[in-house]
């Protein structure tokens, strides 16, 4: 929420500066269009790809997926909510920054793979998936 915040300051502060904006109404609702396009853009990006998973970091550095996209790549490559990511394209979560591995790892380029070591509970070995990131639109 403070990023966005931040964003409608921002907006509302150079609005007024280069449209020569006064009123507040008008600044609110330049800010609000601007805000909507950002967003939109980032949901109809084809550069911009994602596996699907919403994951939360454990304190043992694995990943634990909290939810899935429907139909997303790992929901359908057989991953399931409470599966441990262990590895992302053959390198540890372990010691590895959280916001890193979502930012830089996870997500990517649309159309291209991304390997993940999982421990299922009730598994004694680890399964290996590799999914192809696409373009995901959530619907709230």
């Amino acid at each position: 929420m403070s990023g966005r915040m931040t964003f409608l300051l921002t907006c509302s502060t150079r609005c007024d500066i280069v449209c020569g904006m006064k009123t507040p109404l008008r600044l609110l609702a330049f800010a609000a269009t601007l805000v909507i396009a950002a967003s939109s853009y980032a949901n109809t990006s084809t550069d911009f790809g994602g596996i699907g998973i919403d994951g939360v970091p454990r304190k043992d550095g694995r990943i634990e997926v909290r939810q899935l996209v429907a139909g997303g790549p790992a929901h359908k490559a057989g991953i399931r909510i409470g599966d441990l990511i262990t590895h992302v394209d053959s390198k540890p979560t372990r010691g590895s920054d959280f916001q890193q591995i979502v930012n830089f790892r996870l997500r990517g380029r649309s159309g291209t793979k991304v390997s993940l070591t999982v421990q299922r509970l009730g598994r004694e070995k680890p399964l290996a998936f590799t999914l192809v990131r696409r373009q995901l639109v959530v619907r709230k």
